[in-house]
């Protein structure tokens, strides 16, 4: 019931948009926001940036926020903020030229022939099953996503099997999917050292020191995608996981941790223990800072192979993940160690091969016909202005 509840408010809003079909499409104007719309970061902030950078006041971009908290600091930046699901939100939307998103929630928006809908989605690689392959029997869910896809112009992507398993399981035609990499990527390809000094010193950490990062995924439940994200009782020993972290890469470590923002409650079971940066606005410079990474099955695995670093998956819930969550690439055949339990995660580290790991994670990336470019911003923002200015 929950199901079709929300699918018949969709189509109610649909139809009341269709009010600002009145208003012309301005085409100097480009929306950008996020799936959870709670910070300026990930592929959106990088790909408005380079706007700024390359075209100034040429366009007007439109940044959405879940509050307006940003407002300020926006503004001096040279955007406009709207409120998600405001009335001014849907207004901007009706009437920009490019829309730009990370997810799928768009598909009560009735946009028009003349605009542009470029997905820049949130995850790269293909690793946890998504759309239609995780919730096949959901015919609501299916029309969902039709509606979604019906209306996406762009669907950028960051490997060639990211492009053919997204293809299927969100009903987009191939021949949407654009193969440059992800926009907050860049940085990371590019291998930008410069600004590690600077990240280290807004986290307070000292420069001589070693970062090991803990990012673990939420939980869903299978049988209903409508259901809460939830934490789980992670178990990780921070003391003896850098322990063996400076028995085997020496230095002095210091363990940080990103709960998924996807998590609604307060779960904190390593409170005192680290640096907690889960409310750190962008990820990626999380990730160029970091040393090692400590993941489980979160999708910034593949961002954090770029960088060349150890990776380790690390989850005591694992097997009961994969059986209830599924994969498109079994664990085994992934380049990271894997642990089920702190003992076994502190002697893959001890035992870490560096050369085999490379080896491994070249591979990987092969496999999955990898594509990032290192110009995924530049090229993004070059293509909405090339739509803006009828280029």
């Amino acid at each position: 019931m929950q199901a079709v509840a929300r699918l018949v408010v969709k189509i109610v809003i649909n139809a009341l948009l269709y009010v600002f079909r009145l208003c012309r499409v301005r085409n100097n104007r480009v929306m950008l926001t996020n799936s959870l719309a709670k910070n300026y970061s990930d592929n959106p902030k990088y790909v408005a940036d380079k706007l700024r950078e390359k075209y100034g006041d040429k366009l007007e971009v439109i940044i959405v926020f879940g509050n307006l908290d940003h407002v300020e600091e926006m503004y001096r930046m040279g955007f406009k903020v709207v409120k998600l699901n405001s009335l001014k939100y849907f207004y901007y939307a009706m009437t920009s030229k490019v829309f730009v998103s990370t997810a799928k929630g768009f598909s009560y928006i009735p946009f028009r022939k003349t605009q542009t809908v470029i997905n820049l989605w949130h995850g790269g690689g293909a690793y946890k099953k998504v759309g239609l392959d995780m919730y096949k029997n959901s015919k609501i869910y299916k029309y969902d996503l039709q509606m979604n896809a019906d209306r996406t112009t762009i669907f950028v992507s960051s490997s060639r099997k990211f492009s053919d398993v997204m293809s299927k399981s969100m009903l987009m035609p191939r021949e949407r999917f654009w193969e440059i990499g992800m926009p907050r990527n860049d940085m990371l390809v590019n291998k930008e050292s410069d600004k590690i000094a600077e990240v280290k010193k807004r986290l307070g950490v000292e420069t001589d020191k070693k970062i090991v990062l803990y990012c673990p995924t939420y939980r869903k439940p299978k049988d209903n995608y409508f259901n809460e994200s939830v934490a789980a009782t992670y178990g990780l020993d921070p003391e003896g996981l850098c322990k063996a972290l400076s028995d085997r890469f020496g230095g002095e470590w210091v363990f940080a941790y990103r709960m998924h923002p996807n998590i609604k409650d307060e779960h904190d079971e390593f409170k005192g223990k680290g640096l907690r940066l889960t409310k750190y606005p962008d990820m990626q410079e999380l990730l160029l800072v970091s040393d090692v990474m400590i993941n489980d099955f979160s999708s910034s695995m593949w961002d954090f192979m770029l960088t060349g670093r150890p990776c380790f998956l690390y989850a005591t819930d694992m097997d009961h993940y994969i059986a209830t969550t599924e994969l498109y690439t079994p664990i085994d055949e992934l380049p990271y160690p894997t642990a089920r339990s702190n003992e076994e995660l502190q002697q893959r580290i001890r035992e870490f091969d560096a050369e085999d790991y490379k080896r491994r994670c070249d591979k990987n990336y092969a496999d999955f016909g990898g594509c990032e470019t290192g110009r995924a911003s530049e090229l993004v923002a070059d293509r909405i202005y090339e739509l803006c200015s009828g280029k």
